[in-house]
């Protein structure tokens, strides 16, 4: 049975670990993540997540934040969906379309900057483009899975029986 027993740790040390760890600067070149791109299977849609760490923790860049390069290839689309965190996209290359919510689409290019709140219906089109869309992704979507797992773990969440 062994492996069965719980770990005891300090109150005090518990409380420590709720703190983040020091955030240290760090640098994603062109050149990195247009590699890191090309190494991805070629599909409609690539998404690569930046980390300050190689682990999926260094994922959450700043506390309860994520950032992820997004590249929507040309002639594809990227259907309407809507979750529990919210986006700010900064279009880095190409031309595309989003939609919100039930406005029409709305033109996007390189320097836009796109805030999508939670819960809203948001999806890209890069159908005329001739180039890649590319665009800087940044959620909460860490925070969001925290605070889900607490909401479970705590009987917060059910379901229908």
């Amino acid at each position: 049975m062994s492996g069965l027993h719980g770990e005891f740790f300090s109150y005090k040390d518990f409380r420590q670990s709720l703190h983040h760890r020091p955030l240290s600067p760090k640098v994603w070149s062109h050149a990195q993540l247009t590699d890191m791109r090309q190494t991805l299977e070629n599909a409609d849609v690539d998404i690569v997540a930046l980390a300050t760490a190689p682990t999926l923790h260094g994922c959450e860049v700043t506390p309860g934040v994520a950032m992820a390069m997004q590249w929507l290839n040309p002639g594809t689309e990227l259907k309407g969906h809507a979750h529990a965190w919210w986006h700010l996209f900064i279009i880095q290359s190409g031309h595309g379309s989003l939609t919100l919510g039930d406005a029409g689409p709305v033109a996007v290019s390189p320097g836009d900057v796109l805030l999508v709140p939670a819960w809203t219906t948001h999806g890209f089109s890069n159908r005329d483009g001739n180039e890649t869309l590319a665009m800087l992704n940044l959620s909460n979507m860490p925070q969001m899975a925290l605070l889900a797992n607490f909401a479970d773990s705590h009987g917060l969440i059910t379901t229908p029986a």
